[in-house]
């Protein structure tokens, strides 16, 4: 059985796009191990308050402001609910062009890997047909 070889620039795409997924994961867990606080907004004793979730990212340090409409009721150490739902929406937040040049360059790594890697089999392979 034959197997179609795969042009350079459909590898590229291919390693780009999964420079991309893994930028996001990056992206997602730095909300998520980020640091979290609580704090109940009250500017007047007169008025409701608010509830307001802060969130600082593990790697950038960027402090993100939530808003949830249902109550809080406890934040603890652990990865709970809040954390991962409240990592989601912080997701886009100021990091896109981080996203973009993460992705980037993890694609540009892993389309050199994966060349390497078929150049070193390639040879091997001419190797062993010459024995």
């Amino acid at each position: 059985m034959t197997t179609k070889k795969s042009s350079a620039s459909l590898s590229l795409i291919r390693s780009i796009a999964l420079g991309v997924i893994l930028s996001m994961l990056f992206t997602y867990g730095a909300h998520v191990f980020g640091k979290w606080e609580v704090e109940n907004y009250r500017p007047d004793s007169q008025t409701t308050g608010t509830v307001l979730l802060h969130n600082t990212c593990a790697v950038f340090g960027t402090t993100h402001t939530l808003r949830p409409n249902t109550d809080v009721s406890s934040l603890g150490d652990s990865i709970d609910g809040t954390k991962l739902g409240g990592s989601f929406m912080n997701f886009f937040d100021g990091h896109i062009v981080a996203m973009v040049i993460i992705a980037l360059v993890l694609g540009l790594l892993i389309f050199a890997l994966r060349n390497m890697a078929k150049k070193k089999t390639g040879k091997q392979s001419s190797t062993f047909d010459a024995i």
